[in-house]
């Protein structure tokens, strides 16, 4: 039977500037901190002191947008992205794997709309449940251990909490432990949202984080 097709107003304006201003603030972010940090041979020609500044001030900006789209998945999409999905999220990813490696059956993707409803009978696929609690424990980690690199007055109850397990690293400092910290995450991050970006054009969603629509298949 041939699937059939309605174009659907998938994400709202404020939702995709909220979107495009994470991504835009995270790639300065991202250059910056690199250079920062001297890594993959990253270097601008810019002051180091106005990299810096550059960083942390951006990171406000990133902060902001981050707890903007918090507000939005607690009120427009808590049904799609809730905790209450975890569980079917985990189930389906283990799915999925299992299906890239052969050793279980195919995965439908389960995303339709139900123009009589006029709602989604499933909006993502499962396993983007995890994805925005991700970037958003990601990005309290990364505040958490970079701005008391910063304003290292106003947080130096953390540092001073940091010096106490720095020994288990064999580093020298609380600093130093949170320094090597921001910089594990920084790499995960990096690894999560170039598999986001990868999923992105896999399912199709990209064109409805511009557009705001998408064609989505009627639900059977």
């Amino acid at each position: 039977m041939k699937e059939e097709y309605v174009e659907v107003h998938r994400q709202h304006l404020l939702y995709r500037i909220t979107h495009w201003g994470i991504v835009s603030t995270g790639l300065i972010i991202g250059f910056t901190g690199l250079r920062l940090g001297n890594l993959f041979g990253i270097s601008f020609p810019q002051d180091y002191e106005l990299t810096l500044t550059i960083h942390v001030y951006t990171s406000f900006i990133f902060a902001f947008f981050w707890i903007l789209m918090f507000a939005q998945l607690i009120t427009h999409e808590w049904k799609w992205f809730g905790f209450h999905r975890l569980l079917y999220s985990i189930r389906f990813l283990i799915a999925e794997v299992k299906a890239w490696f052969e050793i279980g059956p195919h995965v439908e993707d389960p995303r339709c709309y139900d123009p009589k409803k006029k709602d989604y009978g499933e909006k993502i696929i499962p396993t983007e449940v995890v994805v925005p609690w991700t970037y958003i424990l990601l990005t309290i980690i990364m505040g958490i251990t970079g701005l008391p690199l910063y304003y290292r007055d106003i947080f130096a109850p953390i540092i001073d909490f940091a010096d106490k397990y720095a020994y288990i690293l064999g580093l020298e400092s609380g600093v130093e432990l949170l320094r090597v910290i921001h910089r594990i995450v920084m790499s995960i991050y990096l690894m999560t949202m170039l598999v986001h970006v990868y999923a992105t054009f896999l399912f199709g969603v990209i064109r409805s984080m511009v557009t705001g629509k998408r064609k989505e298949r009627i639900c059977k």
